[in-house]
């Protein structure tokens, strides 16, 4: 009660009846001041309000106009550079054309040069043959099997390089194996001949004996006699020519000089097999007759 008291001690000289009205006109203009200086406070207040969300609408209006320019001027950008890049690829596109039909049109001159140069060259040789001029080396199927032919004499090379290091090494095989036949011969002769001594004195007394009886000869004499004819036929073989022995024996050790005779058999028994080698190039025909009758007729 006592702060209501004191809150409403201002008013009590307007409450007051015994209060004149000069003090009670006064602090109705002070109320009325002081509403009026509360009215004014409010309304700066909010004209202040209006006026900061005013300029803060025009810095966000800014800014957007701000953004959109941006934008804008980046898409304008964009568009210039795409535009700029499509003229000069343009422009090397151009330029490639032309440079294209440049090295075309050089092309083409060429390939007419050498089609005009073909029909010349055959206008030529046609001339020649006519005047019984005949020039093999321009002939597109006698080059072919020339070269077929020095194909074929390479591969023979070859297979020749490799026929001749398969004889040096039979060649060398067989005189190893004549150096150790000769040994064991040397040694085998000095005990035949011993053991032949022997055998003649033994024979001598059972020679009559052996004929009356009507006996056979023994196994070692069987073995002996089948010794001397193989051995009388490893020298013959021994003797014999490198090549002869290659081309008779050589099969037996090698497979590769099977398959070589073997081709060399097989020409005569295929049909339409010949004697005459085939990578030789037989010579063209005459061109004319005047060429003919200088050709040697067989009798």
């Amino acid at each position: 009660m006592s702060r209501l008291r004191a809150q409403l001690e201002p008013f009590r000289v307007i409450i007051d009846d015994a209060t004149p009205w000069e003090e009670k006109s006064m602090a109705a203009r002070l109320s009325n001041k002081i509403l009026k200086s509360k009215r004014n406070k409010l309304w700066r207040k909010r004209k202040r309000q209006r006026a900061a969300e005013i300029h803060s609408k025009e810095h966000e209006q800014f800014d957007q106009a701000d953004h959109v320019a941006d934008e804008w001027r980046a898409r304008e950008i964009a568009k210039d550079a795409a535009q700029l890049k499509v003229e000069k690829m343009k422009e090397i596109a151009r330029l490639k054309a032309k440079e294209e039909r440049k090295r075309l049109e050089s092309e083409l001159e060429l390939v007419l040069v050498v089609e005009k140069l073909q029909e010349l060259r055959s206008i030529r040789i046609q001339k020649l043959k006519k005047q019984g001029h005949f020039l093999p080396e321009e002939d597109d199927k006698f080059l072919e099997r020339v070269r077929a032919a020095v194909e074929e004499e390479e591969r023979q090379a070859m297979a020749a390089a490799e026929t001749d290091a398969a004889k040096g090494a039979i060649a060398t095989a067989e005189e190893s194996r004549k150096t150790i036949q000769s040994g064991g011969l040397h040694s085998k002769d000095a005990s035949d001949d011993k053991e032949g001594m022997k055998e003649s004195n033994d024979e001598k007394n059972e020679g009559t004996d052996n004929l009356g009886s009507g006996a056979v000869p023994g196994p070692s004499e069987e073995k002996g006699s089948k010794g001397q004819v193989y051995g009388g036929a490893y020298d013959s073989v021994a003797n014999l020519p490198i090549e002869f022995y290659h081309y008779y024996h050589g099969s037996n050790n090698d497979m590769g000089t099977l398959i070589e005779v073997r081709r060399a058999w097989d020409a005569y028994i295929r049909p339409g097999g010949s004697r005459i080698p085939r990578h030789w190039v037989q010579p063209p025909p005459p061109a004319d007759d005047i060429w003919a009758s200088y050709l040697v007729r067989p009798k």
